[in-house]
């Protein structure tokens, strides 16, 4: 193991053993000990372009009782080549991952110290007695999340979702309306939590954490991404040879990045929220929770990015023109019980109207997000529907 001045980090998933395990829990779990492991293996779901996921049970007792807990280890893996953009660096992928352990380690606590008990419980989760104390609503509970300094390796320990009844979507389908509802729900508390801390803190989130992801971070990757965007939208238009006119729009803009520089009001952003990174709970064929998972790109942006993007990546033409009005509402009604009535200032004040005008001027966001993901979300007839009518926002 590489080792940090407190817990060692795991190599690989012959050092998850039991006294690391225990060391992980006690901080959320004090006086469990841990007198077994029983590695499961390599988790599947999602594309993993920069970590192994390792599931695992750690058997022990707590007060007196028999304990089995079901995790998985988030592990750093260099040698793992990226599925979409092979072209971005080591450099990149340290960044990435660091992003995602600050998030887990700093941001989350920091949240969760904020969030109103009333509000989560209007959510629907208060019947869930297996949840962790402590966690959020939005995503996995997170019981360890390091760094070394020597090696750069990282690790993240949180509850396995799978073994509690959630899974991804497979590629290629779209969310219903009642999936991107949740997904609309959740992103909601990520950006009520995140804008309720920095009014209770007084400070601007990028100045309070240094590791969130800003543009000149990104940077030299948008110049892969727009390059995969080119060479897709040449697919594109090879599919679709009566879409001239629209193919002729779409070439003619770049990549647009969203800046630090945007006058609105900002939130700690996913940014990244298309079907690999959403787990769902159902109940029979009923969704009934959302988990978003993959912190590896969290940027301080307008909420409308990520709202953005979930709809142009992961609906259908139904959701996305039918019901759009309907989950945005929904949205907005979240994003303010999540505020709380307390707070004067920021989005407190801003209105449905506002994010339906900030969510189509950001579509043009979503656009590119969609085409440089059109390996793995193919086009369709609903796509093409979809474009024409944000072209007609006149934002294409």
């Amino acid at each position: 193991m590489a080792s940090t001045a407190e817990i060692a980090i795991p190599q690989s998933a012959e050092d998850i053993v039991p006294s690391w395990v225990q060391q992980v829990l006690q901080k959320d779990l004090p006086g469990v000990t841990i007198t077994d492991v029983h590695i499961k293996g390599s988790i599947g779901d999602g594309e993993g372009y920069m970590s192994d996921i390792i599931a695992f049970d750690a058997v022990g007792t707590r007060n007196g009782t028999s304990q089995r807990y079901s995790l998985v280890a988030k592990l750093t893996n260099f040698a793992k080549p990226w599925t979409l953009f092979d072209q971005w660096s080591k450099d990149f992928q340290i960044r990435a991952e660091t992003t995602e352990v600050n998030f887990y380690s700093n941001a989350v606590p920091e949240f969760l110290s904020v969030a109103d008990p009333c509000a989560e419980q209007k959510s629907g989760n208060e019947d869930d007695e297996n949840r962790p104390h402590g966690d959020s609503l939005f995503l996995p509970k997170c019981y360890f999340a390091a760094t070394d300094p020597s090696s750069m390796l990282s690790v993240r320990v949180m509850e396995n979702l799978k073994d509690h009844g959630f899974s991804i979507k497979p590629k290629g389908q779209p969310l219903s309306r009642e999936e991107i509802m949740l997904t609309a729900g959740a992103l909601a508390q990520l950006h009520g939590l995140s804008h309720r801390l920095e009014l209770r803190s007084g400070v601007h989130l990028p100045e309070k954490y240094d590791w969130i992801m800003t543009d000149s971070d990104i940077s030299d990757v948008m110049d892969v991404a727009t390059y995969q965007y080119q060479t897709n939208l040449k697919d594109f238009a090879a599919a679709f040879p009566d879409q001239a006119d629209l193919v002729a729009r779409l070439e003619k803009f770049r990549a647009p990045i969203l800046t630090s520089e945007d006058p609105r009001v900002k939130v700690l952003c996913h940014t990244d929220c298309w079907i690999n990174n959403i787990m769902f709970k159902h109940a029979g064929d009923e969704p009934i929770d959302a988990r978003l998972v993959d912190w590896q790109s969290s940027m301080y942006l307008p909420p409308s990015s990520d709202l953005a993007l979930l709809f142009v990546c992961n609906t259908g033409w139904d959701v996305f023109h039918n019901h759009r009005d309907d989950i945005l509402a929904h949205y907005h009604h979240i994003l303010q019980e999540t505020l709380g009535p307390n707070e004067s200032m920021g989005l407190q004040s801003y209105t449905l109207d506002q994010l339906k005008a900030d969510f189509k001027a950001d579509c043009l966001y979503g656009v590119f997000q969609r085409f440089i993901r059109l390996m793995v979300l193919p086009p369709d007839t609903d796509l093409v529907r979809m474009l024409k009518e944000i072209q007609g926002w006149e934002v294409i």
